[in-house]
């Protein structure tokens, strides 16, 4: 079979839709127990770094970063084009994911939506306990090494 049963598709989706219910209307405690324990968050900044962190306190830290920014609120993130692929290291009930995503803000003053970030995702997805959670999520903005097939024209 060609990525995970129908049956653990559904729960991925459900990972991935409760993770982002949990981003953007402030729910820091969802948000966190969609990791492992021993989770890996990267993401890529605007100045070129990466920011690195490790364990379901750094994960608390991370979205907390966003979770506490006055400017956050209203924001919406939707993923999409979901590839799944043999986990690099072999192990069973994983798989590694790149999906598309995007960010929405919407002003409450004019009711108005608009594009905020575009991106993806790099995953490693876990079922433990009978439960799908991120081991593994590398942010990154639609630039750089997943444009390298247009030879340096992106």
């Amino acid at each position: 079979m060609n990525g995970p049963s129908v049956e653990d598709r559904f729960a991925i989706d459900d990972l991935y839709n409760e993770y982002m219910w949990a981003l953007d209307t402030g729910d820091t405690n969802a948000f966190v127990a969609k990791f492992t324990d021993d989770a890996d968050v990267w993401e890529d900044q605007p100045d070129g770094s990466t920011w690195k962190g490790s364990g379901k306190d750094q994960v608390r830290e991370f979205v907390l970063k966003y979770h506490s920014d006055p400017h956050f609120p209203g924001h919406q993130h939707r993923e999409s084009t979901r590839v799944f692929e043999a986990d690099p290291e072999g192990r069973p009930e994983h798989w590694a994911v790149k999906s598309y995503v995007f960010a929405t803000t919407f002003d409450v003053a004019s009711h108005s939506a608009k594009a905020y970030w575009s991106g993806y995702y790099r995953d490693i997805v876990a079922k433990q306990d009978g439960e799908w959670k991120f081991v593994f999520r590398w942010i990154a903005p639609w630039k750089g090494e997943v444009l390298e097939g247009f030879g340096g024209r992106s």
